[in-house]
């Protein structure tokens, strides 16, 4: 689908937002650009043509982003529930990420582990950006999409060189006042000859158990995060590019056993991912026809308990597989073509009970995704995907395979140099793959199928100097979403239905920029809104507001403050409470003292007026025992980098 802003809305909330006269990140008025939501900053770097929501270096800079939440805390349309970063989950448009395609440089994160822990494990001082495809979209967003897709691009050693710069280095430091926490990295980068360049970086994160607004200690919620980080990027030829990177993060704390809730048994945990992947481009200088790229990967996650109810746990999930692709430029058309693999493996093991279970899946697909640009001001979309599945399942000796289209039709329509018109319809297929490993005893249904999700979307953005409006409706459709069934068994459980806008208004001035945002959802499962027990499928959250405005005094100094409102939601499923809304607001403020970019001194409060709250994607249920977790009171935030 051909998507070229991030924000969805009905005209009501647009005439609020306009009233307000403060706006949100800027609408773009063709396919070849995206919206970078906290800075009202328009570019054309990205890697898929319908990304929704783009996030760089710098929104994540000014907040000094730690987790998952802080990534995504600037956008109203994904939300992360959670709170402790190991329990942290990310939702789009009210949907969990285990229904949307996760990868970090192309290696797909294939397996969750427990559906009481969030499934990624990143440092965000490794990221150049983050990109979101939100509903089933184009072909290239890979298999089984059908909640859409959540990429994660880290930073190569040229993004961190300055013009001209041989050998560089970073040294950084952080404090959390919430937390007693801290944080440390160190980054060496630069050219190893003319052709050839590294990156190293190591980090440390330490933080305590966090308070909440009430001031209440929430124990066993403490991280020790550890990553290692290198990359090596050589020019072969002017023609040939190679990339190779590593990843490790390890996170070891004594926590409990069900993270996302709150009083129940805390065990020592050991959480862990490592990823390598390595990127082969090939573009020759005088051909349209051959832009070819090849991913290879392997990413493996483990999740070990130790002496906790059931004895010892050793979980791991594991992917291996490639992409190969090729774009081609015939006149109008701008096609995108290849055929992408993956094998998954996964393993439960209990030494108590003797008992080990392992699912092995694979799912192999070629797809074609074609840009038309049929005039000067209208460009067509269309693509499909057809994707085989096939998974042995060791516990039952059963093995089960489907196979099925993905197709997608979009366009976008520049009605005058200031407006522009959008929208589209994509189809995701998923067969049968790896469980969710910690339910590897659950045998799949006989007669488990395929799932499949329908999207649609209609859009609407206007630019002119300043002022950037944007508005989306959209409805999704997924039928058959598999879950645990009454026989104890993974099958098929019903239809989800989904329906939304979102909307934003912006104005930039010469050192001032101010947005506003605004997004809903109405995810129903059966006819019922979703609760916070349809884990691994979604929730329903209340409305949710975001407004921004930001601050350039000086060259080296910029402040800013973020509000994120949430409306009481009233809609819940029977048996469930409402939920009360909450307002949160954070500050933040950065400070070049020298010349250049040498030495940065920053500072951010997060929930300044620290606010009592649970985040309406956080598990909430109304039972004491299970109750979630309260969101961290005031964190004040401060550090200081240095570059050399």
């Amino acid at each position: 689908m051909t998507k070229p802003v991030s924000l969805l809305t009905r005209p009501s909330a647009l005439a609020v937002a306009v009233t307000a006269a403060i706006g949100a990140a800027p609408a773009l008025a063709n396919s070849n650009h995206y919206t970078e939501l906290d800075q009202v900053l328009v570019t054309e770097s990205r890697t898929a043509p319908d990304t929704d929501i783009v996030i760089g270096e710098e929104a994540l800079e000014k907040r000094q982003a730690n987790d998952v939440a802080d990534i995504f805390a600037g956008n109203p349309e994904v939300t992360v529930g959670g709170s402790a970063p190991a329990a942290q989950k990310i939702y789009v448009r009210g949907v969990e990420d285990t229904l949307l395609n996760v990868s970090v440089d192309g290696a797909t994160q294939g397996g969750q582990l427990f559906h009481h822990q969030g499934r990624l494990l990143i440092d965000p001082e490794l990221l150049k950006q983050v990109e979101v495809s939100a509903g089933a979209g184009e072909a290239t967003n890979g298999p089984g999409a059908l909640g859409g897709a959540i990429r994660f691009v880290t930073r190569d050693p040229s993004d961190l060189l300055r013009p001209g710069q041989r050998l560089g280095a970073t040294v950084k430091s952080g404090y959390y006042s919430n937390t007693d926490g801290f944080k440390a990295s160190a980054s060496v980068y630069g050219h190893l000859t003319d052709d050839w360049s590294a990156l190293a970086t190591l980090s440390r994160t330490d933080l305590g158990e966090y308070e909440d607004g009430d001031g209440n200690t929430q124990p066993y919620t403490g991280t020790e995060l550890n990553t290692g980080f290198a990359k090596v990027v050589g020019q072969l030829t002017d023609e040939q590019k190679l990339s190779l990177s590593y990843e490790r993060s390890r996170d070891q704390a004594f926590r409990s056993t069900k993270a996302h809730m709150l009083e129940n048994t805390p065990i020592n945990q050991d959480l862990q991912r490592e990823t390598i992947t390595g990127k082969y481009g090939f573009s020759p200088n005088n051909s349209d026809l051959v832009d070819a790229e090849l991913t290879l990967y392997r990413t493996a996650s483990t999740l070990d308990q130790y002496e906790g109810k059931w004895g010892d746990i050793y979980a791991s999930a594991e992917s291996q597989g490639g992409d190969l692709r090729n774009k081609s430029r015939l006149g109008a058309n701008t096609l995108t073509y290849g055929v992408d693999y993956r094998h998954d493996k996964g393993v439960l093991y209990q030494p108590k009970y003797s008992l080990t279970d392992t699912d092995k899946g694979r799912v192999t697909g070629v797809y074609l995704q074609d840009h038309f640009q049929v005039t000067d001001r209208l460009l067509l979309s269309a693509g499909a995907r057809y994707d085989w599945y096939q998974l042995d399942e060791a516990r039952s000796g059963r093995s089960y395979s489907e196979s099925g289209f993905s197709p997608n039709l979009g366009f976008s329509l520049d009605v005058t140099d200031e407006l522009n018109l959008h929208g589209g319809w994509a189809r995701a297929f998923r067969g049968t793959q790896v469980k969710e490993i910690y339910l590897l005893e659950f045998e799949n249904a006989p007669d488990r199928k395929e799932e499949t999700a329908d999207n649609y979307e209609l859009g609407v953005t206007y630019r002119s100097g300043g002022l950037h409006l944007t508005a989306e409706a959209f409805v999704t459709h997924i039928d058959d979403i598999v879950g645990r069934n009454d026989n104890r068994q993974l099958g098929n459980l019903g239809d989800l239905r989904n329906k939304g806008f979102t909307a934003g208004i912006g104005y930039d001035w010469t050192r001032v920029s101010a947005g506003l945002s605004y997004s809903q959802s109405r995810p129903e499962f059966e006819g019922q809104p979703l609760s916070d027990w349809n884990m691994g499928i979604g929730t329903s959250q209340g409305d949710l507001w975001v407004a921004s405005l930001d601050f350039y005094p000086v060259e080296s100094v910029d402040l800013g403050w973020t509000g994120r409102f949430s409306e009481r939601l009233t809609t819940v499923a029977d048996g469930f409470s409402e939920k009360p809304g909450y307002g949160v607001h954070d500050i933040h403020a950065r400070w070049r003292p020298l010349a250049g970019d040498q030495l940065t001194l920053a500072l951010s409060i997060n929930n300044l007026f620290d606010k009592q709250y649970l985040d309406h994607a956080t598990f909430a249920d109304p039972d004491d025992v299970t109750a979630g977790l309260p969101e961290a009171g005031r964190d004040i935030r401060v550090s200081a980098s240095y570059r050399f």
